[in-house]
């Protein structure tokens, strides 16, 4: 995006969401953060343990961090397992009005690169990012769960 606004780090960041949804892969989660310039979104982390995320939103500078992750998890019950991927934004509780705000707008150049997802939670509450509620919100955005009752 030409001019005064934030950029995405395109290749980075599209390599990154690929590896999250190959079945392969044992990458579970990518996240994306702001340059200290606050110029650029990119990869900051990626990982198959998605408590590492956790631990830095609750961690010192959680409180002042934007992010946006990718997230694949595994819904379904004993008769069928599914792949299901959620978009996550972290707006830290202590963020300024004016960079929440431009987040929005931000956020679509994320959305635009990363396209396919059930879910999509924004929230400055770590408990709502907690994997547990996330699983809660996928499995009740997917409709029937038939499983065998055991």
């Amino acid at each position: 995006m030409p001019g005064r606004g934030v950029t995405v780090d395109e290749d980075a960041v599209t390599a990154g969401y690929k590896d999250v949804r190959a079945d392969d892969s044992e990458t579970k989660y990518l996240m994306l953060t702001y340059s200290e310039d606050n110029s650029k979104i990119g990869v900051h982390r990626s990982g198959s343990d998605y408590s590492e995320v956790l631990t830095e939103l609750g961690g010192e500078d959680g409180g002042q961090l934007r992010a946006y992750i990718y997230l694949r998890v595994v819904t379904g019950d004993e008769m069928s397992k599914r792949h299901k991927f959620v978009l996550l934004t972290w707006i830290g509780p202590e963020v300024p009005a004016l960079k929440k705000a431009k987040m929005s707008l931000e956020k679509t150049q994320v959305k635009a690169l990363v396209q396919s997802f059930a879910v999509e939670i924004q929230s400055s509450d770590l408990e709502e990012m907690a994997l547990d509620s996330i699983l809660e919100l996928v499995r009740k955005s997917g409709g029937a769960n038939y499983g065998s009752g055991k």
